[in-house]
């Protein structure tokens, strides 16, 4: 992951919401209009608040998440499976990345602060740990040097309510994190998406994205032999060869397939 640019504090600017994301992109899904969305969040208060400026960042957040090019399935696709008759979590899974490839710094902490831990036998992180990373990583981006304490330590209670948010971490007071153990929906919709992009089953399993959801490679053998019992695909492997045919030619028809 290339972490060259600024980063900047997206946590404190309509950064957590969850509840607020996916009321957006179900309102965006019926138009596909930014200035529709945009009138009914404020004029029609569709998301419960009573601050402009709040409903001004969520739209922000929104932007960054799903109208912004992250090399991740469009919006409309991700609404696909918000409407679909499938877990909440394998939702909220599907919902992840969007939340770290729109927030640098977010996936810097995630990469270097939970990741690691995760192979301790009790892994756990507070937001003093957290804060910490922040000054040690102003050391190199002047940006983040010029933060204030206050702003350092909101952003890292932010940045620990994200993890709790999406299961990530036990809920307070307890600060032992949480493995994420991938959903098949969720890995069929990132699968199938990298397979389209250039048609290679290793390219397909090369992504970085399998980091940030914690599918290891005995994970994704699991998912795979899952996706193949469900009908999927067709997947076979011996030794280094390796039989991969998807039974629908794009993500698109797989979501119209299974979801309607």
């Amino acid at each position: 992951m290339n972490y060259s640019g600024q980063y900047r504090a997206h946590l404190q600017r309509g950064g957590i919401g969850l509840v607020e994301m996916r009321r957006l992109l179900l309102a965006w899904a019926e138009h596909g209009d930014w200035g529709r969305l945009r009138e009914q969040a404020f004029r029609e208060n569709l998301l419960g608040k009573r601050s402009d400026d709040i409903i001004k960042m969520a739209l922000g957040a929104f932007r960054r998440r799903f109208l912004s090019e992250r090399g991740l399935p469009p919006a409309s696709f991700v609404v696909r499976m918000l409407q679909a008759s499938i877990p909440e979590a394998a939702q909220n899974q599907v919902l992840f990345p969007y939340f770290l490839r729109a927030d640098p710094l977010a996936e810097r902490c995630y990469r270097d602060l939970v990741l690691p831990r995760l192979r301790d036998s009790a892994p756990s992180l507070n937001s003093e740990e957290v804060k910490a990373h922040l000054e040690t990583l102003a050391l190199e981006h002047p940006e983040l040097a010029r933060w204030s304490p206050y702003l350092r330590a909101r952003w890292a209670r932010g940045f620990i309510a994200l993890l709790r948010q999406f299961s990530l971490m036990e809920r307070y007071p307890m600060i032992n994190l949480k493995r994420l153990y991938l959903l098949p929906e969720p890995f069929a919709f990132f699968w199938l998406w990298g397979w389209e992009q250039n048609g290679s089953f290793w390219n397909a399993d090369r992504l970085d994205l399998w980091e940030l959801l914690q599918a290891d490679r005995q994970s994704r053998e699991r998912l795979l032999i899952e996706g193949e019992l469900r009908g999927w695909w067709t997947y076979q492997r011996l030794g280094t060869i390796v039989f991969f045919h998807p039974h629908f030619p794009t993500l698109a028809e797989w979501l119209v397939a299974q979801f309607g």
